[in-house]
């Protein structure tokens, strides 16, 4: 029994004795790739009229509003893999195949080259191309066959923008009787051979990536929020492709077609990563919690080279099980912790081994590796050290991870495992979410939430340069605002002349670090150093209490505030004289970037002395 909401189709194209899954992309010419896809029928299944009736009525009306949205789809193969005839089950075991140059763009490996020296993975193992490019691994039910994109190539990219590069063997599909959203459809026997495809492309040592994290929408209107906001701005960058660092949608799974269909109109590939907000939360166990984004978008643990860096992608999102449905209809969802699995560190330690360390190694997760601030296990990644002690051999390695929806930067070395050669440290950075605080609080004059991180930090998203192996750089930007905007000077706007000395001047950098530079002068005065420390953002407690406040002017009351220490605060010194005076705040950030800043303040002897300024002295006219 397969309960969903929306239909799916279950009925995919033989080849051989291999069924491919099936999934969502558009019918129409709109694509980016210039190979030719084949249709498969639409085959609506049949509803067995057992699902629990507060979860039918629930996602009736949810599902209604995606099908709304989704209407005039078709089905076409997602996998990149090409199987060929396949085996009967009882040998299943090891997968072989052909990695070729698809010079005649068929998508068959007949008569085209392969390609020597490219690694292929099962997850676990990790096998290079033969000088015929034939590979061979083992594989069991559950597992994935991918290719690990070689630079100077790239795979098959649908007309979603979403790269196909994978295998996924479940001979007889993945379980979910009484599961909200669908699974794997049975694969069926493993085939023969297990072919990928490559295309040449262009690969600057010089190139930009756009990094993202917790888009997160749990309903349509979030997800025009999200494609006003991001999808003009994502045109116009000049980036190889994007990342997703996990937390797709919010909970809501068939929400992953319209957000796919938003994100393909950027015009560049895009890789996801695995979040606690993309799971079926119907899943019994860790094993099957994935099944539904693995249907979407492919395998939860990979890798893929671009110029001279190595990106891999790691699941660190542990599913407890299921206990119960809430009152809502909706499965509880917050039995996960942050965990990397032995056979994850044992796929970074098998890649890892096989690149040359004068490249840069980057490690994309969902739950952040450190969180100081992490009390209940769901926040930080308790086998970092094991990782960081697997990347030691290579002094030029990154990691990046959302799920807390606000913007930190550590710098970690041998108190964390990492005894990288010369002392190189390794930098850890969280970037927040293009929701902000989940698309809560009041609304700008647009009618979109501001709903800034706890941190403070605006809704935004992040720009990585990268230059050859060893030289990189974060930018962060903030959604619809100017690149310069990178931070917030907050001070009262009138300050008693009594009080200067004890008034402070708080400047929220939004992608500060231990290594960034904070300073401030008055009048054009003497600089003063500000002090980074952990503090609350008070422009986000302003804004919170006015969501308290009026809770029914926008999307309720925004969440309470996180610590954070991009911060720096300092007191204005106590001499200044009544009237009116401007600081000007200066930041140089992690990577030695400058910005300046300059609020205006009027110092007074008492606020009543200058209260008639306030009285309207214009007469209305008649």
């Amino acid at each position: 029994m397969r309960y969903s909401t929306k239909r799916f189709w279950k009925t995919g194209k033989e080849c051989g004795n291999t069924r491919w899954q099936t999934d969502y992309v558009k019918s129409t010419t709109e694509s980016t790739t210039t190979m030719n896809r084949s249709h498969l029928p639409d085959t609506p299944a049949e509803d067995d009229g057992q699902a629990d009736s507060s979860r039918r009525a629930f996602f009736k009306q949810a599902g209604a509003l995606s099908l709304a949205a989704m209407s005039g789809l078709a089905l076409t193969r997602p996998a990149a893999a090409m199987p060929r005839a396949a085996r009967p089950l009882p040998n299943d075991g090891l997968a072989s195949g052909i990695v070729f140059h698809d010079a005649n763009r068929s998508g068959r490996a007949r008569g085209q080259a392969g390609i020597p020296g490219v690694l292929v993975s099962n997850g676990v193992d990790v096998a290079s191309t033969d000088e015929r490019g034939r590979y061979e691994l083992p594989v069991q039910d559950g597992s994935a066959v991918f290719v690990i994109k070689p630079r100077g190539y790239r795979t098959r990219i649908d007309s979603l923008n979403l790269p196909r590069f994978y295998y996924l063997h479940h001979p007889t599909g993945t379980p979910d009787d009484g599961f909200l959203y669908r699974g794997i459809e049975p694969t069926g026997s493993l085939p023969e051979s297990i072919d990928f495809p490559l295309y040449e492309n262009r690969e600057p040592d010089e190139f930009d990536v756009l990094v993202t994290a917790d888009p997160q929408p749990y309903n349509l209107p979030h997800l025009q929020w999200y494609a006003r906001e991001t999808i003009p701005e994502f045109k116009r960058l000049p980036v190889a492709f994007g990342i997703v660092l996990g937390d797709v949608v919010g909970d809501h799974l068939d929400l992953y077609d319209p957000y796919n269909r938003i994100n393909a109109l950027a015009g560049f590939p895009w890789y996801h990563a695995f979040g606690n907000h993309d799971m079926n939360f119907m899943a019994a166990d860790d094993r099957h919690a994935s099944s539904t984004f693995q249907r979407v978008f492919g395998p939860t643990d990979y890798a893929f080279t671009h110029g001279q860096v190595h990106f891999i992608v790691l699941n660190n999102v542990f599913w407890e099980g299921f206990t119960r449905m809430r009152a809502d209809g909706w499965p509880r969802r917050g039995q996960y912790r942050g965990h990397l699995r032995p056979t994850q560190l044992r796929f970074v330690k098998n890649l890892v081994e096989r690149i040359p360390a004068e490249d840069r190694i980057v490690v994309c997760t969902h739950i952040p590796m450190i969180n100081r601030g992490d009390s209940d296990g769901k926040h930080a990644t308790p086998e970092f050290p094991e990782l960081l002690a697997i990347l030691s051999g290579h002094p030029h390695t990154l990691s990046l991870s959302g799920h807390t929806h606000v913007n930190l930067n550590y710098l970690l070395g041998e108190q964390m495992g990492y005894r990288a050669p010369g002392g190189a440290l390794h930098h850890h950075f969280n970037v927040t979410a293009p929701c902000g605080s989940w698309y809560r609080g009041p609304l700008d004059h647009e009618g979109i939430p501001y709903s800034p991180g706890r941190d403070g930090s605006p809704k935004g998203y992040a720009v990585l340069r990268f230059r050859g192996g060893s030289d990189y750089h974060i930018r962060f930007k903030a959604l619809r605002q100017s690149e310069d905007y990178q931070m917030q000077v907050y001070l009262p706007e009138l300050v008693r002349r009594d009080a200067l000395d004890s008034t402070q001047v708080h400047v929220n950098l939004f992608a500060g670090s231990t290594r960034s530079r904070v300073r401030m002068r008055i009048d054009s005065g003497e600089w003063i150093r500000l002090e980074q420390g952990e503090h609350h953002d008070p422009a986000y407690l302003a804004l919170q209490a006015r969501s308290q406040a009026h809770p029914d002017a926008g999307e309720g009351e925004l969440p309470n505030p996180m610590l954070t220490d991009h911060h720096w605060r300092a007191k204005l010194p106590g001499h200044l004289a009544v009237g009116w005076h401007a600081v000007e705040v200066e930041a140089t950030g992690h990577f030695g970037d400058i910005w300046r800043e300059r609020r205006t303040f009027t110092v007074v002897t008492d606020p009543a002395d200058v209260e008639h300024l306030n009285q309207g002295t214009r007469t209305p006219r008649g």
